[in-house]
C-alpha cells in the first residue's frame, strides 16, 4: 500500500523545469527551476562579433526577456534600442520554448542557477537546440536525472 501512494505522489507531483535538448538527437536534460528564476544565455553576435548577454526570466508556461547586456552599440540597435548602453531591459515573451543554432565558430553557453551547459557540447554547428519551460511528473524528472548520472558525457560544467 505504501509503494502504490508513493507511486501515486511521484506522477502526480509536478516540478517546472527547464527542458534543454538538441532536437536532431538526444533527449531532454531537465533542470528544475523556481519561477521566476532568471537564466542566461551567452553568445558572440555573428554579425558585430560582440559578447551578449540575454537574461530570461523562466515563467508559468512561459520564458521572457528581461535583459540584454553587451559592450557593442552596434549590437544594441541591432535589438531595437535607441539608447546604446550596455545594459537594457525589456519585457518580451517569447513563450513557452526558444530555439537557438549551434554556432559555426563562437562559444555559446546557458547559465541556469550554478551550472552552466556548453551547447556546442550538445551536438554539431548548425543543429536546433530547444529550450523549453514545462511542468513534468517529479518521476520523470528523477528518472531524467539518473540516466543522465549513468552518461558520463552530459554537457555540463560548473563555473
Amino acid at each position: 500500500m505504501f509503494i502504490a501512494a508513493g507511486g501515486v505522489f511521484l506522477f502526480s507531483k509536478t516540478v517546472t523545469v527547464l527542458s534543454v535538448r538538441n532536437l536532431y538527437h538526444g533527449g531532454p536534460i531537465y533542470f528544475k527551476v523556481t519561477p521566476p528564476e532568471r537564466v542566461t544565455l551567452f553568445f558572440v553576435n555573428s554579425i558585430y562579433n560582440a559578447p551578449v548577454e540575454e537574461v530570461l526570466e523562466v515563467r508559468q508556461g512561459a520564458i521572457v526577456l528581461k535583459e540584454v547586456r553587451t559592450p557593442s552599440p552596434a549590437v544594441m540597435e541591432y535589438y531595437g534600442f535607441e539608447d546604446s548602453g550596455p545594459v537594457q531591459t525589456m519585457n518580451r515573451s517569447l513563450g513557452p520554448a526558444l530555439l537557438i543554432q549551434i554556432s559555426m565558430r563562437q562559444d555559446q553557453s546557458l547559465r541556469i542557477g550554478g551550472r552552466t551547459i556548453d551547447l556546442l557540447a550538445m551536438g554539431n554547428p548548425g543543429d536546433q537546440v530547444e529550450i523549453r519551460v514545462e511542468d513534468v511528473s517529479l518521476a520523470s524528472f528523477l528518472l531524467s536525472k539518473m540516466f543522465r548520472r549513468q552518461n558520463a558525457d552530459a554537457p555540463m560544467k560548473n563555473p
